[in-house]
């Protein structure tokens, strides 16, 4: 079982939703409409080893804010089941189910969904960037004893060469991996701000 603060999730979901309060600060563009989620599979609704249903930890926006929760679209009354979790609590992201969703894919499918909801590209990245010093302690030195003054200086780090503001679904993945990691390392040495 991986340790809840590894989980990508974990330590993404929570930096953006960080981000999107100062981007609508800043008054980021956004046309609110309909409900989008974004649904990762966390597996199986087993009973007498059958399988009867799925399991889903869904995300979505709503007035400005992210929020999830789990669901199991089999039983009403399975313990998969959760409340409605705020996105930016990530001591509350940790308790959900995360062991059985792809990690492989949860970047890509985030990416999706922020450029699907057609957010100011420049505006998020700068809120990003912003949100990742204002929320660690800098400067940033990892249990490998590695030091980064800012997050800049962490993210531009064995930066993809295809990985450029023209190629901008490829350079926002990459972001949106490098805001994980800078979180995961921040929490691993307690210099994480809440």
């Amino acid at each position: 079982m991986t340790d809840p603060d590894d989980y990508y999730p974990v330590n993404t979901i929570p930096a953006l939703a960080w981000a999107l309060d100062l981007y609508f600060k800043a008054g980021g563009a956004f046309k609110e409409g309909g409900v989008v989620e974004l649904v990762f599979p966390a597996g199986a609704h087993k009973e007498v080893m059958r399988k009867k249903g799925e399991h889903e930890i869904i995300l979505w926006m709503s007035k400005k804010k992210l929020y999830l929760r789990a669901r199991c679209n089999y039983d009403k009354a399975c313990s998969f089941n959760s409340d409605r979790i705020d996105g930016s609590d990530r001591e509350a992201l940790k308790s959900l189910p995360w062991d059985e969703t792809n990690d492989r894919s949860f970047f890509i499918a985030m990416r999706k969904w922020l450029i699907r909801l057609k957010f100011d590209f420049v505006t998020l990245i700068r809120a990003l960037n912003t949100i990742c010093d204002r929320r660690v302690e800098l400067p940033l030195t990892s249990k490998w004893g590695r030091t980064f003054k800012k997050f800049d200086e962490y993210r531009r780090h064995k930066w993809p060469e295809d990985a450029t503001t023209d190629n901008r679904e490829k350079f926002l993945e990459e972001v949106l991996v490098r805001v994980s990691f800078w979180i995961q390392t921040a929490a691993q040495v307690k210099a994480l701000k809440y």
